[in-house]
């Protein structure tokens, strides 16, 4: 794992060193960090490495210059279609992919990648992303410069350059809708969306897309046939993600997800599990309430799992809210890097510098593809859907009556779109506490619904490759591995392999869910593999970092302190109403004895580091 940072003075004024050097300093967040950076007049390149120190600097080749922070899990693949020899680095890999490939270099690439590769003769910078943005990319350019880097915080360390708050991201930050691929808290600072590459090339941007997530055909196999497929892509995302890797961790919360990534990663060396758990003073006296320590037990038992980290921590959370405002210089828009301090602080105490998780496997290989049976029928497979619904309905009458009612969805597709109560969504918006005159100069109410309504989406296929092109995916995977990274740990996800996604889309739909039973192909696949309470069960907690709450409570003089002194604060309720915060605030204090629909704490912590963000930033909002 690497940081990267660049800067092209297009203007070819020479490169200011001691800035550089800055912005260099500032990706240095891990005591173990070594970097290394070569200046060639108006063109500036750096790294900064984390141990394991195996993988080579800064590229200097044949004419070019790469810095890189990137994983390939296809090398023996490209080995060939180069004929390279096999011991080369990752990023020697890359550069003579895109010496023989040119742009189209990042159509042979499946890993997690964010590199720039200059090309010094011709005064030409490429840049790229992986197609579900697990590397972060961020840059500014204007008519002078161009800079870029893995985080925000060392690009603000340019102070030649000029920088102002997005008031459409602090908007959206509070509205709880995920803002755009490209936006950040800046308005000059933009990210490279996922799967997109970026040419710099006489003094003009070139920013485009290189891949596209589409609708496959149904593979024609047996069912057998498709599941074992499936299993062996399965295995292949976890092997490759572990392979050279000598210290490997992995997040257990008990559910299908992570356990079949811990459970297939044990085949292949010692892993060590690390896990949320509510400390047992407070098990059943604080909400959540419970956690999932038994299911993970379970699963560790099954596969000899020796190494096992709890994660109790009741270190306090307003500590941890504010390091990661001051650190990044940003507003994140989720929270589950941020409250993943203490189980990051353990694994960098056990060593571990690669983490396993398995995000991402509800949205599209182990997703609960709900509505599977209005599918079956758009697709007039009548048979399968009989024998799914006799097995599920034995008496006849319930089993007619469920049949009937998917035959006229089939018939009448409105009826699909028909809602006879309010959205979720609708009841969270009003618990926000935007300041009148800013949610309407933004028209945020407009922008929120816009966000939150519904596409037209009925099949299975569009609604998976919606839910995983979704900014909140790419914006996850970023915002976890910049805070991981400060613990000199890198994240990997084997149910975000690209290979096993394209596969599981075309997987016929009696295998994606049978018999009122979602994410069956996993199920299938993990016989054996995981303990079948484990394959079949249905009752998942959702409860992934349970001492939140309980961190939040620990704080919660502080944290009204803060809100009182906001009240006068002017750079603050031009964007909260700050007495509805309050209110918000003693309904979440309360959560334990009462039940507040729809109460948002992810949306609560939000505010409070926009609080926080502008204390520490006040110049920046005058």
């Amino acid at each position: 794992m690497r940081s990267i940072f660049g800067r092209v003075n297009v203007n070819t004024e020479p490169i200011n060193q001691e800035l550089f050097k800055k912005s260099i300093k500032k990706l240095t967040v891990y005591l173990k960090n070594k970097s290394q950076f070569t200046l060639e007049n108006h063109s500036g390149f750096g790294l900064v490495l984390f141990p394991p120190f195996e993988n080579q600097p800064i590229l200097n080749y044949a004419g070019f210059i790469l810095v890189s922070d990137s994983v390939i899990y296809n090398r023996n693949e490209i080995i060939r279609d180069l004929e390279i020899n096999k011991g080369l680095s990752d990023d020697f890999i890359i550069l003579e992919a895109y010496i023989k490939w040119g742009n189209k270099c990042v159509n042979y690439l499946i890993g997690d990648f964010a590199f720039a590769i200059w090309d010094s003769k011709n005064e030409e910078l490429f840049c790229a992303r992986d197609h579900l943005g697990i590397k972060p990319f961020h840059y500014y350019f204007n008519k002078d410069s161009f800079v870029f880097s893995t985080d925000v915080a060392s690009i603000l360390e340019q102070t030649d350059l000029v920088f102002s708050i997005d008031n459409q991201q602090v908007a959206d930050t509070i509205s709880i809708v995920k803002s755009e691929k490209f936006r950040t808290t800046y308005a000059e600072v933009k990210k490279l969306p996922p799967a997109h590459i970026l040419i710099l090339k006489n003094n003009k941007l070139d920013i485009k897309s290189y891949w596209v997530l589409n609708t496959k055909r149904e593979v024609q196999k047996k069912d057998v046939d498709i599941i074992n497929d499936f299993k062996h892509l399965l295995f292949e995302s976890v092997s490759c993600r572990t392979k050279y890797v000598e210290s490997v961790g992995a997040e257990l919360s008990g559910g299908i997800d992570s356990s079949c990534v811990m459970a297939i990663a044990s085949n292949f060396l010692p892993v060590k599990s690390f896990s949320h758990v509510l400390p047992d003073h407070l098990f059943g006296k604080i909400h959540p309430f419970k956690d999932e320590r038994d299911f993970i037990n379970l699963l560790a038992n099954y596969s000899k799992i020796e190494n096992r980290n709890f994660i109790t921590s009741e270190k306090s959370l307003l500590k941890t809210l504010k390091q990661n405002v001051s650190e990044t210089r940003s507003l994140f828009q989720q929270n589950f890097g941020v409250f993943s301090d203490q189980l990051y602080e353990k694994a960098k105490q056990e060593n571990i510098t690669v983490l396993l998780s398995g995000f991402g496997g509800d949205e599209v290989v182990t997703s609960k593809s709900s509505g599977y049976l209005n599918e079956l029928a758009a697709n007039k497979k009548w048979k399968e859907l009989k024998v799914d619904l006799k097995n599920q309905y034995p008496n006849y009458l319930n089993y007619l009556k469920r049949y009937l009612k998917v035959f006229l969805k089939s018939r009448f597709p409105i009826l699909l779109k028909l809602k006879f109560k309010k959205p979720w969504w609708t009841y969270k918006f009003k618990n926000l506490a935007i300041n009148p005159f800013f949610l309407e100069k933004h028209k945020i109410k407009e922008r929120y619904y816009s966000n939150y309504q519904k596409l037209n989406i009925t099949g299975l296929q569009q609604r998976n490759i919606e839910r995983i092109t979704h900014q909140h995916v790419s914006q996850r995977l970023e915002y976890c591995s910049l805070i991981a990274r400060n613990y000199g740990i890198e994240y990997r996800y084997p149910l975000l392999d690209i290979r096993l996604i394209e596969y599981y889309l075309s997987v016929p739909t009696r295998l994606k869910a049978r018999n009122g039973i979602g994410r069956y192909l996993i199920r299938r696949s993990l016989e054996g593999i995981v303990p079948e309470k484990i394959q079949w069960r249905n009752d998942k907690s959702g409860a992934t970092i349970p001492t939140v709450h309980m961190r939040m409570m620990n704080d919660s003089e502080q944290i009204l302190e803060i809100i009182t002194r906001a009240k006068s604060n002017k750079l603050i309720t031009q964007y909260i109403d700050v007495n509805k915060y309050e209110q918000w605030f003693n309904k979440l204090r309360k959560r334990s004895e009462k039940k507040y629909r729809d109460i948002n704490p992810g949306a609560f912590y939000n505010y409070l580091k926009l609080i926080l963000f502008i204390e520490n930033n006040p110049t920046m909002f005058k």
